[in-house]
């Protein structure tokens, strides 16, 4: 049914609008077997005084006194207690009347006094008073008799909820939360309690109770009023990836429910705001970790702690095998190194530790000029990595010239041939400067050559190879053009052609 006033869908038997405080007009259930009883017991008590009545008014007549009158004359003018014409009685006839007319007045009085009274005692007189007020915006009344309808009712949820409504819009926030708090703990089975989450999250969130609203949300059932309120929410980290046993190298990835910080650990312990923060994903080699991380949203709640374990059973990759022994040499040679095909091979020359970034073994590695540092590390599919081998070189030759004198006697015949507008490196057309290295030495027949690389250097001081390589002869200072045909082996042609 419909509040014919505001259209408000209401509850089957409510008397009044608790939107608009109209009052609802049924048509009322008479107790008819009540109203019998009385119209019977107020008909018995008329008809036995009127018999009584009767009986002393024959029995004057018998004895001379008054006119006689029949039984149905006495019961007709008792009946007419009030006539329009006066009917003239003895005085102790007015009397006994007027005495019984107000009894039966008072017991009709008492009986209305103690229905109204009941009523007044009743659940729905009470609920019905506070919807009254609460639509004049009486918000004190309406607590006051909602309060007293749950005093005789207290198993009316629905009500509950309203007073919590009025609690809040009478400046009763403490009591209305206290109210919408009861109800989701004892009343798990209301059908509407994300109407009562609603309200308790809006209040706490006008009161910027941050921390009263993580609490609740980390308990809360309701998947509309977690989505609604995410941003408030401080739920317990995402991991990608289920703890247990793996035969693999695995990367752990965290996430928030919303913005803010994942902080956690590996050793097990509890993570703290001083604890790492997470940034990007982490790599699990093999062995046993215990990843424990919170999340902390932006208004800084805390969530749980998500704790997950995880067993990596990796063999790892046996080291590669270097063929040339660090030492110094005096002759050209290669660097070949051996590794299971499982495996790939990294590896640098400045003694730093190589990983999958650095430059990767394919072929053998022709022996620089000069001190290098090597380091080379195996890694497999699974990207664990194994234990890095280094090696330490030092190639020289004897010479009649040496790799400095080489360069130069190479840069002079450039600048004669106007390939370079000076000994700087100025090329033509060019803002940067050309740069030369003996990268290696490498024996052709009988005689050894220093090879040498050109790069060119921009403006910005980055690096560019040009192709162009050069053969100085060691001893003769013998100028070529050199064309590389694989490791070690290279074809030359003079430098004038």
């Amino acid at each position: 049914m419909k509040c014919p006033k505001c259209g408000n869908e209401l509850d089957e038997g409510k008397l009044l609008c608790e939107k608009c405080g109209e009052e609802i007009k049924y048509v009322p259930d008479f107790d008819i077997e009540l109203e019998n009883q009385l119209k019977e017991s107020i008909s018995t008590m008329m008809e036995d005084m009127m018999e009584e009545f009767a009986q002393e008014e024959h029995q004057k007549n018998e004895d001379g006194f008054g006119d006689f009158e029949t039984d149905d004359d006495i019961k007709d003018e008792f009946r007419d207690y009030f006539p329009k014409k006066r009917i003239k009685f003895q005085n102790d006839k007015i009397i006994i009347i007027t005495v019984i007319a107000a009894a039966v007045f008072m017991v009709g009085v008492a009986a209305a006094a103690m229905l109204v009274q009941n009523r007044e005692h009743s659940y729905e007189y009470q609920y019905e008073k506070a919807v009254r007020c609460a639509a004049q915006k009486d918000y004190n009344e309406a607590v006051s008799h909602l309060e007293r309808a749950l005093a005789l009712d207290d198993s009316q949820t629905d009500a509950r909820v309203l007073l919590a409504q009025y609690y809040d819009k009478n400046d009763m926030r403490e009591s209305a939360c206290s109210v919408l708090n009861e109800i989701l703990i004892q009343k798990k089975e209301y059908p509407g309690r994300d109407e009562v989450y609603d309200m308790l999250l809006s209040i706490y969130e006008e009161e910027e109770e941050y921390t009263k609203m993580g609490e609740l949300l980390a308990q809360c059932d309701v998947a509309r009023i977690v989505s609604k309120y995410n941003k408030y929410a401080a739920l317990p980290p995402r991991f990608n990836k289920e703890g247990g046993t793996y035969e693999e190298l695995i990367s752990i990835t965290l996430e928030g429910n919303t913005q803010g910080y994942v902080y956690y650990t590996l050793d097990g312990s509890s993570p703290t705001l001083h604890s790492p923060v997470y940034e990007t994903p982490i790599l699990l080699e093999s062995g046993d970790y215990v990843v424990r991380a919170m999340f902390v949203n932006m208004y800084g709640v805390a969530s749980g702690i998500e704790s997950q374990s995880y067993h990596i059973n990796l063999s790892v990759p046996g080291s590669p095998i270097i063929s040339l022994d660090s030492g110094t040499y005096h002759e050209p040679a290669l660097i070949e190194v051996y590794y299971s095909d499982a495996a790939k091979i990294y590896y640098t020359t400045d003694g730093s530790i190589p990983d999958k970034n650095s430059k990767r073994y394919d072929n053998p590695i022709e022996l620089p000029y000069g001190r290098s540092n090597f380091s080379f590390i195996a890694i497999d599919e699974s990207g664990l990595g194994s234990e890095v081998v280094s090696k330490s070189y030092e190639l020289s030759v004897e010479a009649n010239f040496d790799a400095q004198l080489a360069v130069q006697v190479l840069v002079n015949n450039l600048v004669a041939s106007g390939r370079l507008l000076n000994t700087q490196g100025n090329v033509p057309d060019k803002l940067g400067v050309n740069r030369y290295r003996v990268q290696t030495v490498v024996r052709l027949g009988e005689a050894l050559y220093y090879v040498v690389y050109e790069e060119y250097m921009d403006t910005t001081g980055q690096a560019h190879d040009t192709n162009n390589i050069y053969a100085v002869d060691v001893n003769t200072a013998d100028l070529y053009k050199a064309y590389k045909v694989d490791e070690g082996e290279y074809n030359l042609q003079p430098f004038g052609e």
